[in-house]
């Protein structure tokens, strides 16, 4: 295609959107009107309203924080109901989304209907007014921390926090049972943990204060003599699993479930409570093209089949309270709030480094 053709395709290509949201524009309604008025309708009328203006709409463009491969999964299986909504999707991954969507807003162009992103990044978006608020009803059936109060956003999945070690060099007898066991000579030069984990300061402030947490932090670092890596939580734990290091102090519950499955020498810890990364969440943005789409793809994102599939085949923790994850934990569970961090994260990144010396 020569340049001027792919210019022209460009241009139009921004008009249809254009055109589009005109057309929303011209029915009086901003988009979370929209939807507010389809949720003000009883459940069977509200859901053939829905059906029947997606299947006019006929697309959703959705920009993703997660990886294809199990994006796709997701989309398969809402298209299997719905074959008549044509997914777009865009993988960008957290940071990608939200520069994304960021970029286009001051060019004033809308293109995505959906995103999923890093829970910390929702309260950037709502404070610039790009998120529209919109309650699904598969709402109730979500789990305490996974949605927050006014509906902006719920979460699709998340990641909970574990002590992994290597089960041929530390017996269970001697496996930590909480992180304060941590701070006992015997971890000394014997622990590795995340030189970002911001989320699991957060939680431990929640839980403990932050004067105890940035206690711990700091015996951590300075008299326990952690390693600090920049590597993948998934490196970490194979460092833990060669027994290069003896614990991996946090660690992600998934990746020990996924390599101790495949006979490596490490286990696991399950704390009370267990501290849960923000949720990834999903939102439709305040000016998206297609509503009804958008809603219809939400609901799916929250349906119990969905969380199926993320749990079963990507051995996520899913948003469904009727679905168990791979690894349940028997005592309490503490989500760390996004919209109560997130604003506050460069504070948090200070007090963090502050803590461990860096």
């Amino acid at each position: 295609m020569s340049q001027r053709s792919s210019c022209v395709v460009r241009i139009l290509s921004l008009l249809i959107l254009g055109l589009t949201a005109f057309a929303h524009q011209a029915s009086g309604a901003t988009v979370e009107e929209t939807l507010a008025a389809l949720n003000a309708k009883p459940a069977e009328e509200r859901q053939k309203i829905l059906v029947e203006n997606a299947r006019k709409e006929g697309n959703v463009t959705f920009y993703a924080a997660t990886n294809l491969r199990d994006t796709q999964e997701i989309v398969t299986g809402f298209n299997k109901f719905y074959p008549f909504v044509k997914v777009g999707i865009t993988s960008l991954g957290g940071p990608g989304v939200l520069n994304k969507v960021t970029t286009e807003e001051r060019a004033g162009v809308t293109v995505a209907d959906v995103v999923t992103m890093t829970g910390n990044y929702v309260p950037e978006l709502i404070e610039k007014k790009m998120l529209a608020k919109y309650r699904s009803p598969m709402v109730p059936f979500v789990r305490k921390g996974f949605v927050d109060a006014d509906g902006y956003w719920p979460g699709v999945y998340a990641i909970g926090y574990t002590i992994i070690y290597n089960n041929k060099r530390v017996s269970q007898k001697e496996a930590p049972k909480r992180y304060e066991d941590l701070l006992q000579p015997r971890w000394k030069n014997n622990l590795i943990m995340d030189g970002e984990a911001h989320d699991l300061l957060a939680g431990l402030v929640d839980l403990w204060g932050e004067a105890k947490a940035t206690n711990f932090l700091r015996q951590i670092a300075q008299d326990q003599k952690v390693t600090l890596s920049r590597q993948s939580h998934t490196f970490m734990t194979q460092l833990v699993a060669t027994g290069e290091h003896d614990v991996i102090v946090d660690g992600y519950v998934h990746n020990a479930v996924a390599l101790k499955e495949k006979g490596a020498p490490i286990d696991y810890v399950v704390l009370n409570p267990t501290i849960v990364r923000p949720p990834s969440t999903i939102a439709i943005l305040a000016r998206a093209p297609h509503p009804y789409a958008a809603a219809l793809f939400l609901d799916y994102h929250l349906s119990k089949e969905a969380s199926e599939i993320m749990v079963k085949s990507q051995g996520r923790w899913a948003p469904r309270k009727d679905v168990p994850w791979t690894v349940e934990p028997q005592g309490d569970v503490h989500v760390v709030s996004a919209l109560q961090w997130g604003p506050k994260m460069r504070k948090l990144v200070d007090l963090f480094n502050k803590s461990i010396g860096q």
